[in-house]
């Protein structure tokens, strides 16, 4: 099991990545909140995207986030540090992901 410190790290890359002057023009019309849920941490990490932008990454639980994923910290980092594939993990069940499939397939570009 990772620790907090090392899931906030990464969710910081994840985070960074839409700095990419590429990625923010991808991300122009992109306005929402993402919610990481760590089953293993018992935590929860939000993500908040305006137009494009990374405005906070915090520890917190929203109601209804636009995106959630809910999985294993360690499988969090492996799939950043792409030593674990995430179409495997989704379809073995150690990912869940639930939100609308546009905004699943942009997620997609920033987390893999």
């Amino acid at each position: 099991m990772a620790t907090k410190e090392e899931v906030m790290n990464g969710l910081n890359k994840v985070k960074s990545r839409l700095d990419d002057p590429t990625t923010k023009e991808k991300f122009k019309d992109f306005t929402k909140k993402m919610q990481f849920t760590f089953t293993d941490l018992n935590t929860n990490y939000v993500l908040d995207v305006v137009n494009g932008e990374a405005k906070s990454l915090k520890e917190e639980t929203v109601e209804k986030p636009d995106i959630l994923v809910t999985m294993k910290s360690d499988v969090f980092l492996g799939i950043l540090d792409k030593k674990i594939n995430p179409v495997t993990s989704y379809m073995t069940g150690k990912i869940k992901v639930k939100g609308a499939m546009g905004d699943l397939l942009k997620l997609q570009k920033i987390m893999f």
